[in-house]
């Protein structure tokens, strides 16, 4: 059933109807024809259910006019809260942050560094948005999946906190308030959430636990004569997605870094490639990462344990190598200390793809459409895309360090 507002969109206003299936949100008017809106292509929802706005990004990621519905009456709060509902979990999947496990929903105010750098993909919709002092608390919503903690700020877009990066989550009693502290030295509280915040605190640390696990699983695997009590350290600072140092993990695990190149490397599918690069990048740095078996990108890897990734750099050019699959190519960046963050979050989201990192926006439709919003939206990974400068394809080994050599000569800036 229809109900009565008035509407402002672009160019357009004045008395309108809205319905919302769950699914679409449809405006009707007498200017022109019905607005149909899939919420799962919403960038935000801000409103006190009397006044409704929505973020739409259109397809180069400009922004378009916010959406506002006004005079909703009595039914708008409805809307609003069954908009918000709806849309956190749709929204997590379109952008492929839809983590493993059911997402727990979580509701209060939040105080700390968001992702500006999807909000800057939309400069008017950040120019009409309040400024707001960075220890100022902003409602939020949220869904806690095993792995990510996706959070919805009033009128932005939806912000991953990937657990794997996640060092510390502790209670400020006198506040009651849920302090995470991320890699690289940011921290986000949590605050105002009445009844959930014990269960919010206790779900974080636990599912945190759970990655450490799956890290302590795989090293086990890969490292198996070095002391159990020292790898057990290492899996709590190397979830699966977290890249770390060599050096950092020998600090961690003294005899890690004899075991990998001695021991784990030479079985390893990739390992004349990563001794290339490891070579390469002396007097640079060399980072290892793990990523889940789930976050493994359907017919993209043949290794039944855990996916190994080597990111090398110096000089301002980074190469990141899968180590234990079928890759075809070695992916070429350019950037400073940043680098290393950017592509653990991409290596610690649930549904990260390799083709939403290189391929042009045009290229995404068809069978490939599902890879346009986050590739268009998803404030780390556009940071990425805009860092990437080339692939070297995996077609025979002296061709290969040809390019690499290249292209290390060459960073682009």
């Amino acid at each position: 059933m229809a109900r009565a507002c008035r509407l402002s969109y672009g160019s357009r206003s004045g008395p309108a109807e809205w319905s919302f299936d769950g699914s679409y949100l449809t405006v009707s008017s007498e200017q022109g024809g019905p607005i149909a809106i899939a919420v799962s292509e919403v960038a935000g929802i801000a409103g006190d259910g009397y006044e409704l706005r929505l973020s739409l990004p259109g397809r180069s990621g400009a922004a378009e006019p916010n959406l506002v519905l006004t005079h909703l009456g009595a039914e708008g709060p409805a809307l609003l809260e069954r908009l918000r509902r709806e849309w956190a979990p749709a929204r997590a999947n379109a952008l492929r942050l839809g983590g493993s496990g059911e997402g727990r929903p979580f509701m209060g105010s939040v105080t700390g560094p968001g992702d500006e750098a999807g909000n800057a993909a939309w400069p008017a919709q950040a120019a009409a948005r309040p400024v707001r002092p960075a220890d100022q608390p902003e409602p939020f919503h949220a869904l806690l999946f095993e792995d990510v903690l996706v959070v919805a700020r009033e009128g932005r877009d939806l912000e991953p906190v990937f657990l794997a990066l996640v060092g510390a989550v502790d209670l400020d009693e006198p506040a009651y308030a849920v302090r995470v502290r991320q890699w690289p030295g940011q921290e986000v509280v949590f605050s105002k959430m009445a009844g959930q915040t014990e269960e919010f605190l206790r779900a974080l640390r636990a599912n945190r636990a759970l990655l450490a696990e799956e890290s302590a699983v795989a090293l086990s695997s890969m490292v198996p004569l070095l002391p159990a009590g020292l790898r057990a350290v290492l899996a709590g600072v190397w979830p699966p997605g977290r890249l770390l140092e060599l050096d950092a993990m020998e600090a961690v695990c003294p005899g890690f870094h004899k075991a990998f190149r001695d021991g784990l490397l030479p079985g390893l599918l990739r390992h004349e490639e990563a001794g290339f690069l490891l070579d390469w990048a002396s007097g640079g740095s060399s980072w290892l990462g793990c990523t889940r078996r789930s976050a493994a990108s359907s017919g993209e890897t043949g290794d039944q344990g855990y996916p190994l990734w080597l990111l090398c750099g110096k000089k301002g050019s980074w190469f990141l190598e899968a180590l234990s699959s079928e890759d075809r190519a070695t992916y070429c960046f350019s950037g400073g200390e940043d680098i290393p963050v950017l592509v653990s979050k991409l290596l610690s989201a649930p549904q990260f793809s390799r083709e939403a990192l290189y391929s042009p926006l045009e290229e995404f439709d068809g069978d490939k459409a599902e890879l346009a919003i986050p590739a268009r939206s998803l404030a780390f990974l556009v940071e990425l895309r805009s860092r990437f400068w080339g692939r070297v394809i995996h077609r025979t080994s002296e061709g290969w360090r040809g390019d690499v050599e290249r292209l290390a000569g060459s960073p682009s800036d």
